[in-house]
C-alpha cells in the first residue's frame, strides 16, 4: 500500500505517540536503514527498541509538525519534539535516569520512499541542545 506525505507523516507521530507499533511499522520496509544523532542501524525490529527506549526515557512524548514537504521519492517534515524525561535514557555512555526536565526542540524527520514504503529514515536535531535541556551538557 502506498501512502501520501501526510499520511507517512501522520502514522508515524500517531503511532509513537500511542504506543502503536502495528500503526507506526506499517509505513517502514523490514530492512529500513535509519540514522538518528549518534547511531545508524538497520531493520523495523531495531526501529521499534529504540522507540521503546525513547518512549519510555519520555512518556509523554509529543511531534508537532510544521512544515511537510514531499515529491515521488521521498518526504520531509520540520516538527518540534516536545516531551518530559521521566524514564531511564539510554545512552552510549549507559542510563541516564530521569530529570523531570521539559524538552522542547526544533527537528527534521526524512522518509526515502520505495514502493511505497520507507526504506531510509534520517532524523535530524541538535543533541547540544537536547542533552542542554536535560541538564546533562
Amino acid at each position: 500500500m502506498a501512502f501520501t506525505a501526510d499520511e507517512i507523516v501522520e502514522r508515524h507521530n500517531r503511532g509513537l505517540h500511542e504506543r502503536d507499533n502495528a500503526l507506526f511499522s506499517s509505513i517502514f520496509a523490514d530492512d529500513v536503514a535509519v540514522e538518528l544523532p549518534g547511531m545508524s542501524f538497520a531493520g523495523i525490529e531495531t526501529l521499534l527498541g529504540v522507540l521503546a527506549a525513547f518512549t519510555t526515557a519520555f512518556p509523554d512524548i509529543k511531534l508537532t509538525p510544521r512544515h511537510v514537504y514531499a515529491d515521488e521519492n521521498g518526504v520531509a517534515v520540520e516538527q518540534t519534539f516536545t516531551g518530559t524525561h521521566d524514564g531511564p535514557l539510554a545512552s552510549a555512555e549507559g542510563e541516564v535516569p530521569p530529570t523531570g526536565r521539559a524538552v522542547t526542540f526544533p527537528m527534521i524527520d526524512t522518509f526515502v520512499l520505495r514502493d511505497g514504503k520507507v526504506v531510509e529514515h534520517r532524523v535530524y536535531y541538535d543533541n547540544q541542545l537536547f542533552l542542554s535541556q536535560l541538564g546533562l551538557a
